[in-house]
């Protein structure tokens, strides 16, 4: 195996060790922006479609030279050269590693065209020699030339970021081939319009500190071997992007339940970066990885939302520049916590609300909720009490333990804590009980029955009214009702004293103060009153034989034990007292004839109502002896006898006929009486009787006077020839018949008579009565009487004849 084929497998071994690119020196370096590779890039001529050429000119050849990887290639264009078919030209290099062989023989007819030489190595020193041969020349030496072919870029070229400004560059020497030195370019892809260049002689170095980089930027290392004054055609190239500054102060710009808000400040100095990346662990969020781009210039402050977390949940949040592949090194990061939860249903126990403290209660948090504890405090005081969540769920009740001011209202605030993040408030506010009223009196004024109550207020606390309930009790043991009690029996007022004129009659009244403060009520204070029974009304009072009969009612509203009876004779100081509980009473045993005041009261609760009086007479005793003394023809004298054992203020006489009414006489002192102007022929009733107080005997006296009818007067006889009618006028009284009687005078003993009672007309002023059957020429002789009540009045006589 000759030397050249041995360096060829060299050149091979050496390419599957490395892989390199090769990127052609020309490249624009606007294209080299847009390349973010992390790995050697090797660019070839031929891959790229980029060729340098390299023109030498010497006689008729142009020879074109491409540097491949491991190897470079020699373009031999023969301008002018001959086209003999029976021409051929040899081509012949040293030292002998290449593509065509030494000493290869190309036709004439084909010298027209590129001759490509490959293979060759890298970095050497080559001798070419072109010979011609046709019919005339053998072996022409036409051209000759020395060529030294580029080095091969370095290997192994790596980037070490040591900080946001600086990196450390390292490579290795090329594998094949020689070099002199190395020239290193960054290129600012990003950081425009950055470009440094450092060349280092020997090999000896190979490493390298780019500083005063721009953080984030991105940049472009190109690493060229040198040899004999001629980099390498290819570069080894690596893409690197430096740490982005960390970004500034970070906050937490708005949570609730489920989101946090954050918000931070760009870096300072900003450097290059396209956008943020945002984080939160434990990753319940939405979307628990965010990217924020780059906003404003210079930065303004950033900010990223995470929903649909926990409640009360404590989360880590990160946050890091970015550029390109490359993060801030150190991310700001902070520790949040979502708000809880809050509690529901915030009550107060009325059975633990007292003047001084209170009972809170309420309900977790429905919805699940991460939290530690509660927080219970006054909206008014600093001062917060902890208080451990139930394990079961179930509603929590807290005692406030502070002593606190007596009717004053407060606002309780209840949150849920999540380390030192609380709820959203939940509040209800509550009034405690004032103390209770001092002092308190009433009286009763006995002439409206309103009861009038008083009472002093506190001496410490609040209460803005008072309200006093009343009700009735129905016997003294009863223990007083729990208030309030019905609206109707209650009523409020601003004052310390009240008047209550609506009460009934006869009850026992429990009344109760309390003082008020938001309608909240102190415990009672209660006293117990009697409001007097009304005074009961006499329906009925009458006398009996030595006694009074008396019936009474009460009012419908009253209620009373028992009724009490006074009665007192007139004119003395002697008053006696029965009680009963009927509405009626008959008192027996008074002396005839006197007159008693009698009082009833009705008693409740052992009150007196006022009394209901009435003065009244027993019935008197009658007179005795009743006798009549004289009777003329319309008079009566009237003799009696007083009673014994009776009293009697004086004497009354009535009279009266079957027909007409009562007449009266009293005002009689005397025990004789006088009736004058009576009726004729009318039959009186006589009465006497004692009277006491307007209060008359039941027992009167009586006897029957029986008046003389009035005689009849002024006879005027009508005569016919056989007849004869007797006429007069009518007499006072009464006359129950006329008896007539008549006979001729020449014969006495012939008597004739007739009765006639009054049936004319009793208006007409004269009584006619005719007489039939008379003979004429004869003298008769006639009588007249008038008859009432079997007494017949005196005899009219009267002669007439008929004609």
């Amino acid at each position: 195996m000759d030397c050249a084929t041995r360096k060829q497998q060299q050149l091979r071994a050496h390419h599957q060790q490395q892989q390199i690119q090769i990127q052609t020196h020309g490249r624009k370096r606007q294209q080299l922006q847009k390349q973010r590779h992390n790995h050697h890039h090797y660019y070839q001529n031929s891959q790229q479609q980029q060729k340098h050429f390299v023109w030498l000119v010497v006689g008729i050849l142009t020879i074109f030279l491409a540097q491949h990887a491991n190897a470079a290639d020699l373009v031999i264009n023969v301008p002018n050269a001959s086209s003999n078919a029976n021409a051929f030209y040899r081509i012949d290099y040293s030292p002998p590693f290449g593509f065509p062989e030494p000493n290869t023989t190309i036709p004439a007819s084909d010298i027209g065209k590129d001759i490509k030489f490959s293979r060759a190595l890298p970095g050497t020193e080559y001798n070419f020699w072109l010979y011609y041969t046709n019919s005339t020349h053998r072996e022409q030496l036409t051209w000759t030339v020395n060529i030294t072919t580029a080095p091969d870029p370095p290997a192994n070229l790596s980037v070490q970021l040591r900080s946001s400004k600086s990196a450390f560059i390292t490579w290795r020497p090329p594998g094949s081939g020689r070099y002199s030195g190395f020239r290193i370019r960054v290129l600012g892809l990003t950081d425009l319009p950055f470009e440094r260049s450092y060349s280092l002689e020997g090999n000896e170095t190979l490493q390298l500190s780019a500083k005063e980089l721009t953080p984030g930027g991105s940049y472009q290392v190109q690493a060229y071997s040198v040899y004999q004054g001629k980099e390498s055609v290819a570069y080894t190239s690596r893409n690197f992007t430096t740490k982005p500054n960390t970004p500034g102060k970070f906050i937490v710009w708005f949570r609730n339940e489920t989101t946090l808000l954050v918000l931070w400040q760009p870096p300072f100095p900003a450097g290059i970066y396209t956008h943020y990346r945002v984080s939160i662990t434990p990753d319940d969020a939405i979307q628990s990885v965010l990217y924020v781009e780059r906003e404003g210039e210079p930065p303004g402050p950033a900010q990223a939302a995470f929903k649909g977390l926990v409640p009360g949940r404590e989360y880590n949040i990160s946050v890091q520049t970015v550029s390109e592949d490359e993060t801030s090194s150190v991310p700001t990061t902070a520790r949040y916590l979502t708000v809880p939860e809050r509690v529901l249903n915030v009550t107060f126990d009325e059975a633990y609300t007292t003047s001084s403290s209170f009972r809170v209660r309420w309900e977790p948090p429905r919805t699940y909720s991460e939290f530690d504890a509660y927080q219970v405090m006054l909206s008014t005081s600093r001062r917060i009490f902890n208080v451990p969540r139930a394990a079961n769920g179930d509603s929590v009740y807290f005692d406030y333990p502070d002593i606190l001011e007596p009717g004053r209202t407060y606002e309780v605030v209840v949150k849920t804590i999540a380390d030192n993040v609380n709820s959203w408030p939940a509040s209800g506010e509550v009034t405690l009980r004032p103390r209770p009223v001092r002092s308190l009196g009433g009286f009763l004024d006995d002439r409206s029955n309103a009861l009038h109550i008083s009472w002093e207020p506190a001496e410490t606390g609040r209460q803005d009214s008072y309200r006093i309930s009343y009700h009735e009790q129905t016997n003294a043991s009863e223990v007083p009702a729990p208030f309030p009690v019905a609206a109707e029996s209650q009523i409020t007022t601003n004052l310390t004293e009240y008047t209550l004129d609506s009460l009934l009659a006869g009850r026992r009244y429990l009344i109760a103060v309390q003082a008020l403060s938001k309608g909240v009520a102190s415990n009672a204070s209660d006293i117990t009153r009697y409001t007097r029974p009304a005074a009961p009304l006499i329906q009925e009072l009458r006398s009996i034989d030595q006694g009074l009969m008396l019936s009474w009612r009460s009012d419908v509203n009253s209620r009373q034990d028992r009724y009490e009876v006074h009665y007192q004779r007139n004119g003395t100081r002697e008053e006696r007292t029965m009680a009963t509980n009927e509405t009626s009473l008959t008192i027996h045993y008074l002396h005839p004839g006197s007159g008693y005041e009698v009082k009833v009261h009705a008693i409740s609760h052992g009150v007196r109502s006022e009394p209901h009086s009435y003065f009244q007479a027993v019935f008197p005793k009658p007179p005795q002896n009743l006798t009549l003394q004289t009777v003329h023809t319309n008079l009566v004298v009237l003799h009696w006898q007083a009673p014994e054992g009776s009293d009697f203020s004086e004497y009354v006489v009535r009279y009266r006929t079957d027909a007409s009414p009562w007449q009266r006489i009293s005002g009689l002192h005397e025990n004789e009486a006088r009736i004058k102007d009576m009726h004729y022929g009318e039959r009186y009733l006589v009465q006497v009787n004692t009277v006491s107080f307007g209060v008359e005997s039941p027992h009167p006296l009586e006897l029957n006077v029986t008046m003389p009818p009035q005689p009849v007067s002024n006879v005027v006889p009508l005569v016919d020839s056989r007849n004869l009618t007797l006429e007069w006028p009518r007499p006072d009284g009464h006359v129950d018949f006329y008896t007539l009687k008549w006979w001729p005078t020449d014969e006495e003993d012939r008597v004739e008579f007739k009765n006639v009672t009054q049936l004319e007309d009793l208006s007409s002023p004269s009584v006619r009565i005719p007489i039939e059957d008379l003979s004429p020429g004869r003298q008769y002789r006639f009588e007249v009487q008038a008859s009432s009540n079997g007494i017949r009045s005196g005899t009219t006589h009267r002669s007439s004849c008929p004609t």
